[in-house]
């Protein structure tokens, strides 16, 4: 929350924004452009997605490792 009001209201050069207030600007106040807010959505996740299935191994074996009680 607190990303998207600083990029909302401090950050006014588009450059300088987080990438929830581009979403945002997607969104108008008569309707959404859902193509082009899915399609952005994508190229934002695609990065997070392959980084997960990369260390995927290393995430399930450190929450498994923390339910386990000595």
């Amino acid at each position: 929350m607190g990303e998207f009001v600083f990029g909302l209201t401090l950050a006014t050069k588009q450059e300088f924004q987080p990438v929830t207030v581009t979403l945002n600007s997607f969104i108008g106040q008569y309707g959404t452009q859902w193509g082009p807010l899915m399609a952005a959505s994508t190229i934002v996740a695609i990065p997070i997605v392959i980084v997960f299935v990369i260390f995927q191994r290393y995430i399930t074996g450190g929450l498994a490792a923390g339910s386990v009680k000595d």
